[in-house]
């Protein structure tokens, strides 16, 4: 399961990745509601774990927020806020579970696994661009020469260019694919990754092409 930590205690939500990485889940850390939302809103996570008091913001508000763009991500509560009001506010705002802090992280886990087999939640995705299409579940590109299947850090990267064509993606962003614990990447393996998943989608032919734009990013183009 890819998983989306929403908290603004650094050290508590590197713990909480820390242990949940340890049970092979992939975790994204953000400490804001905007970077959270960019995230949210353009990246397919099997879970959302969400903090409630984030500096200035409230969670319920981002909650909102993604249940109004029909965003259907199981999200799970983790909060300070345990009062009987405070649960029925969160579920009633979209939550699919809450937990109270201080928490068991092996509770965390089992909670998380168990919204992961719902059956709504288990659906699998083709992303299409031009004349080539991605299927997120297998991991698989295909095109008018064939089919490969891509590596962990080659989906993650083609599924965010898959979903937001036309659209810049900033070098950071990319960097979140061979990193997304941190965040950090250095620009050498950045651009050895650009280059395999370059070849990727000319090994299997059709119409896309990935483009740099200096100083901006790079942006996923489909040749008219």
């Amino acid at each position: 399961m890819r998983i989306l930590l929403i908290e603004d205690n650094r050290l508590l939500a590197k713990s909480t990745a820390r242990s949940l990485t340890a049970s092979r889940f992939t975790v994204d850390v953000l400490h804001t509601v905007a970077d959270a939302w960019e995230a949210w809103n353009t990246t397919p996570y099997d879970a959302v774990v969400l903090d409630l008091m984030l500096g200035e913001d409230h969670g319920l508000d981002l909650l909102s927020q993604a249940r109004r763009a029909a965003l259907t991500t199981p999200v799970l509560v983790l909060t300070a806020l345990g009062e009987i009001d405070d649960r029925v506010r969160g579920l009633d705002r979209g939550a699919d579970d809450y937990l109270v802090k201080p928490f068991a992280i092996d509770e965390l886990i089992a909670r998380l696994r168990a919204l992961g087999r719902r059956p709504e939640h288990l659906v699998d995705a083709i992303l299409t661009l031009g004349s080539i299409q991605y299927d997120v579940a297998a991991q698989m590109l295909s095109g008018p020469k064939g089919q490969v299947h891509l590596s962990r850090a080659e989906s993650m990267v083609i599924e965010r260019f898959f979903r937001r064509s036309e659209r810049v993606i900033s070098k950071a962003q990319l960097g979140e694919a061979l990193h997304p614990l941190e965040g950090h990447y250095s620009e050498n393996s950045l651009h050895i990754l650009l280059h395999r998943v370059r070849r990727r989608l000319a090994g299997v032919g059709g119409d896309v092409s990935i483009q740099a734009l200096r100083g901006m990013g790079y942006i996923a183009t489909v040749a008219p």
